[in-house]
Parts: structure tokens; C-alpha cells; sequence
């Protein structure tokens, strides 16, 4: 039995505390709005955004529609709930003892140990990768050297106090072995196994939360731990090391919803050159979910050990991955086998640390994001369309999108 791991988005209005209360988010004219009027109809502004005008407020529901003639507000939109949905129990097979390493076979799949004498994903603190999920682990044996940060964004309150974004469910730990679980003699190894990591919470231990706290995951994914934007001033943000901008953001997570604020929230952080990657969706849909098909996100399809597309995976992802039976980290000190586009994108979450960190390294800056439409390596999408083994119909086609990721040819391109 195939378990399929997935986070779903629904749009409906989020109740705030208080029965009569909503969450919304207002996008608005910076220069001509004022937060005393919210206050003046009984809102309360929760967050306010530094890199997108909008702000996010709890107000009685009967006075949304006052909040919409507020001067400077110019769109008001109802918080969105997520939720993360486990398809049956995982299968735990760790022991009481940490058992000795092996090599998931995602990990051989996409070739990533033939990448590690050239790079490791480290690079001196320059290349980060930001796991946008349930929190991590982080005291686990197999994840505690590459964990730079952390910090929960749960109900629009951003806190870096370990205990509150410490993973209770199991899924971002998962995710973040996928990624960067250490080279040593236990359990499992990552596809850039020492590259650094920023837990960011914004789902909570069931699964659950809302389309405002990814948003502001996303903007703390930029701001990094010291919490300034560009520290220098040079106006480079991303693989700059003298800022600690996430390089990567890792999103194992998706749902039907199109909300605007989010979207300028992505488009904020591929403009300063942050690579986003996110989970195409297990609802064998005909289209990525939301995230994952904005034009600035690698959509990430799912396969199996045979190559064949997994048959949750919903169709025109942008590359594929391993994502059915994957072992890898779990809360506890423990290790489990989970399957899902969820387990897909920290595949390539992985292979593009090692993209960067490898051309980084070698040239002192990392490489453009670049386009779908991308067909040299110029660009780390670029990278992943031609080195990717190319299954299904020539070139991209609906179901392996440009195929499944190559980190070995990949990095061996971006070196040149």
C-alpha cells in the first residue's frame, strides 16, 4: 500500500479568538493607511508585513465590509486554512538503538552521493535551506549539526523559542532528512548532507494552519534569524555572506486556493533570487496545487522506484522526483517510510543546495532562479530541465514534466 502524505488548503474564512471574530488580510496603500482606523471598528492588526503591503487583522465579521472602504485599503481577502493529511499510519522501523546508516533509494535515484566529492551543500553558512513545514526535530542525532535556525510563525506570532517550533507531528522532520540528514553512521543521509537548515513552522502539530502564517514563513525565510533584510546595504540578498537570506525555500505543502498576498509574497522572494520549491499536490489532479504552479515555483511530481509517476501525483509538475516509500528522519531520534509529493520536493530542495552551493563555491555568487521555459545552464532551472533523465515524451511533457532530477550531471553543469 502506497501512503500518500498531503497538505491541503482550503478557502475558507479562519475564526480568530472569538466566535464573531474573522482573520483577514488587508493589502493596502502603505502611505495612506492607518491602523487606529481598524482599531476605530473593533479590529486588531496581528502582523504587519515588511515586504508586501498588507497586514493581517482580526475583526468581527460583521465589520469586513467596513474594513474594505477603509482608506488605503485597496483588497481585503479571508485567511485560508491548511491542513496536512496522512494517508494511514507511517510504518516506524526504527529501534530503540540508532540503526546504521543507509542510502535511501531517492537519495541513489537522483545520484546524489556521486555529487558529494565536488560538494556537500556546505559553503561556509552562505547556502541555507528554509523548510517551510510542521517544525523539525531538533535535537534529532541525524539533523542537529545542519539546523542554522528556527522559528514558528504559528497564528501570525513569530517566535524562535525552540519549544515552539519543535515538530509534534513528523512531517517537517521527514522533509528536512530528505534534505540534510548528516553523512555518519546512522539511520539515514540527505541529498546535501551538510547544508544548513532554517525550521520554519507554519503548520502546527496536527497539521493544521493557515495560508498567513506561510506567508509570513516566507518573509522570516528572507529576513533570516538576524531579522534585517540586507545588513550591508549592497542590494544583494541572496548568497550574499553578509546577509542570511534563505537561498532555498522548501515547501512540502499545496491546495486549490489563488490568494494574492501569498503570491506577492513568492514573487517578493524570487525577485531577490530565492529558488522555491514546493509539492505539486496528491490529488492526481490535471494541474499543480497552489503554490506549486505560480510561474516562480518548481513544481515537484512524485515517482517511484521503477520510474513510473506515482498515481497520487497530480500532472504537469515541472520536474520530477523519488517520492513513494521514502525513509527518512522522524521525531524521537527515530526513522520512518513515507510516501507523497510532500517527500518529492525535499529531493530537489536538496539538488539545488547542491547547485548553489557547488557554483558558490567555486565563483564566489550563486546563480540566477531563471523560468520554466529555461533550456540551458545558465539558470538552476535551467540546470534542472537539461541534466534531468528525460522520461515520457521528448522534452516536457504532463506527467514527468521535464523529467526526474539529476544531481550529478546538475552540479556537474553549474561547475562547467
Amino acid at each position: 500500500m502506497v501512503l500518500a502524505l498531503v497538505v491541503s488548503l482550503f478557502a475558507v474564512p479562519v475564526t480568530a479568538k472569538g466566535s464573531d471574530t474573522v482573520r483577514v488580510v488587508a493589502l493596502i496603500d502603505k502611505d495612506d493607511f492607518r491602523g487606529e482606523a481598524v482599531r476605530g471598528i473593533g479590529g486588531k492588526i496581528v502582523y504587519e508585513f515588511k515586504l508586501i503591503d498588507a497586514v493581517v487583522i482580526d475583526i468581527p465579521s460583521y465589520a469586513v465590509g467596513k474594513l474594505a472602504k477603509i482608506e488605503g485599503v485597496k483588497k481585503v481577502e479571508f485567511d485560508s486554512q491548511a491542513q496536512l493529511y496522512r494517508g494511514g499510519p507511517p510504518w516506524l522501523i526504527s529501534e530503540p538503538t540508532q540503526p546504521a546508516q543507509e542510502i535511501p533509494w531517492g537519495i541513489e535515484r537522483v545520484k546524489a552521493p556521486d555529487t558529494w566529492s565536488i560538494t556537500t551543500g556546505e559553503s561556509n553558512g552562505v547556502i541555507e535551506v528554509a523548510i517551510l513545514d510542521t517544525g523539525i526535530d531538533w535535537d534529532h542525532p541525524d539533523l542537529v549539526d545542519n539546523i542554522a535556525w528556527g522559528v514558528s510563525t504559528l497564528d501570525g506570532e513569530v517566535s524562535t523559542d525552540p519549544a515552539d517550533w519543535y515538530d509534534g507531528n513528523g512531517h517537517g522532520t521527514h522533509v528536512a532528512g530528505t534534505i540534510a540528514a548528516l553523512n555518519n553512521d546512522i539511520g539515514v543521509v540527505g541529498v546535501a548532507p551538510n547544508v544548513e537548515i532554517y525550521a520554519i513552522k507554519v503548520l502546527d502539530d496536527r497539521g493544521s494552519g493557515t495560508y498567513t502564517d506561510i506567508a509570513i514563513g516566507i518573509e522570516q525565510a528572507l529576513l533570516g534569524p538576524d531579522g534585517i533584510l540586507d545588513k550591508d546595504g549592497d542590494g544583494i540578498i541572496v548568497g550574499d555572506p553578509d546577509d542570511d537570506a534563505a537561498e532555498v525555500i522548501s515547501m512540502s505543502l499545496g491546495g486549490p486556493s489563488d490568494d494574492e498576498y501569498l503570491h506577492d509574497m513568492i514573487i517578493q522572494a524570487y525577485n531577490y533570487g530565492v529558488v522555491i520549491v514546493a509539492a505539486s499536490g496528491n490529488e492526481a489532479a490535471d494541474q499543480p496545487s497552489y503554490p506549486a504552479i505560480y510561474p516562480e515555483v518548481i513544481a515537484v511530481g512524485a515517482t517511484d522506484s521503477n520510474d513510473e509517476v506515482a498515481y497520487f501525483s497530480n500532472l504537469q509538475p515541472e520536474v520530477s522526483a523519488p517520492g513513494v516509500d521514502i525513509l527518512s528522519t522522524y521525531p524521537d531520534d527515530t526513522y520512518e517510510t513515507l510516501s507523497g509529493t510532500s517527500m518529492a520536493t525535499p529531493h530537489v530542495s536538496g539538488v539545488v543546495a547542491l547547485i548553489q552551493a557547488a557554483y558558490y563555491n567555486k565563483y564566489g555568487k550563486v546563480l540566477p532562479v531563471g523560468t520554466f521555459e529555461d533550456d540551458d545552464t545558465s539558470t538552476v532551472r535551467g540546470i534542472l530541465h537539461v541534466t534531468a533523465d528525460d522520461l515520457g515524451d521528448p522534452g516536457w511533457d504532463i506527467y514527468y514534466g521535464y523529467g526526474i532530477v539529476r544531481a550529478d550531471l546538475a552540479v556537474q553543469a553549474a561547475i562547467g
